[in-house]
């Protein structure tokens, strides 16, 4: 893979401490700014809101709410939430949070807005301050992802992942989590964060070309499936999304256990499956999927951390992923393999890996308007 490409840049920006600190810094620095304010945290459920990446961010941001701060969370399409949630359902003890990036998503800025006039609270998940879902949340927490300026998002996707972990371990402090619901104080979770820095670091160090080289083995695949469970199932849709976006290739994420009722039946023996499976619950359970995969000779990848002897005698390949993590941070680190999948395949089918399948580029869909549009130059 050459790292001439801006999209190669970005991912390997997150070999670099400074990128973890900054972002753990600005989340803590603006969240605490947002709580200061507030008069009272007692929240009893928590919506989070977005549009693809975004939404995969919640998705892994749900688990760290209801782990760390012990929160009954949900994470919703911005559009669905804003029409199809009642009002009846939002209250002062409801927190929406929307995530954004770009902060110029108008579905998620109408699901804010939706959220205030219920009386829940809105904040704002993204890069830019001063960006229309700033605007419409009460409140911002910074992710320090706006250097992440290509249209297939990469590094931004973990750093707004870092921001929502800060934001459970501030509602956390705050008294909002049951003692019970504990399993760690701040400063522990926090040390997580920055181990898992750490460990994408040593991974993009060490292990790229061995994510190159399954590139070379499946350069002949149509299609990809990637199966997750628990904090990793949006791992899984975004790790899907990224195949799709930047190879331009049929992929599709599945939950794991979902998966072995019906979808087995796709699987052939050429098109690779992936196994998103660190220690713990969905490690055990891959296992059980890996002796069908075996006996019908279907390609497994499996990325992990705790590599047993099933697992190694039952897999096509092992990617050995960094240990010490708890189970709910590993999103941090098991999207990396996967955006360097992505962009090897684009690279290999002779893909620009931000560019469109098609040369028409809408630019204007809005409830029935007209549509604009223009010639792209994009390779497809």
């Amino acid at each position: 893979m050459t790292k001439k490409h801006p999209m190669l840049e970005h991912i390997f920006s997150l070999a670099k401490r400074e990128t973890w600190q900054s972002s753990i810094g600005l989340a803590d620095y603006t969240a605490n700014t947002w709580l200061a304010k507030i008069q009272r945290c007692d929240f009893e459920r928590v919506y989070l809101v977005g549009c693809g990446t975004s939404l995969y961010n919640g998705q892994v941001g749900k688990y760290a709410l209801q782990q760390i701060a012990g929160l009954t969370a949900e994470a919703v399409p911005a559009f669905t939430f804003s029409r199809y949630v009642p009002p009846r359902l939002l209250n002062s003890r409801t927190l929406v949070v929307g995530v954004s990036t770009t902060g110029g998503t108008q579905a998620v800025c109408e699901a804010l807005e939706h959220a205030r006039l219920a009386g829940a609270s809105a904040v704002a998940v993204t890069a830019f301050a001063d960006s229309a879902v700033s605007r419409t949340a009460e409140a911002t927490i910074l992710t320090n992802g706006q250097h992440d300026s290509l249209s297939v998002k990469t590094s931004s996707y973990v750093q707004a992942l870092i921001a929502l972990y800060v934001l459970a371990i501030k509602l956390g402090e705050r008294g909002t989590s049951k003692a019970d619901q504990v399993t760690m104080d701040s400063k522990d979770w926090i040390s997580q964060i920055s181990k898992a820095g750490e460990g994408a670091a040593a991974f993009l160090d060490r292990q790229a070309e061995e994510v190159e080289r399954l590139t070379q083995e499946f350069k002949a695949a149509s299609r990809v499936f990637v199966m997750g469970c628990g904090p990793n199932s949006g791992t899984a849709e975004e790790a899907s999304l990224k195949v799709i976006e930047m190879a331009k290739m049929h992929s599709e994420a599945q939950e794991l256990e979902n998966f072995l009722h019906g979808r087995l039946r796709e699987v052939d023996q050429v098109n690779p499956l992936f196994f998103i499976a660190p220690k713990g619950p969905s490690s055990q359970r891959v296992l059980d999927f890996l002796t069908v995969t075996d006996h019908i000779k279907t390609p497994s990848v499996v990325l992990t951390d705790e590599v047993s002897e099933g697992i190694q005698q039952l897999a096509t390949h092992v990617i050995k992923m960094p240990d010490g993590l708890d189970e709910l941070m590993t999103p941090l680190v098991y999207i990396l393999p996967m955006y360097l999948f992505g962009y090897g395949m684009a690279e290999l089918r002779g893909f620009d890996p931000t560019a469109r399948c098609y040369n028409i580029v809408p630019q204007k869909v809005r409830y029935g308007q007209p549509v604009e549009e223009v010639e792209t130059k994009n390779k497809h």
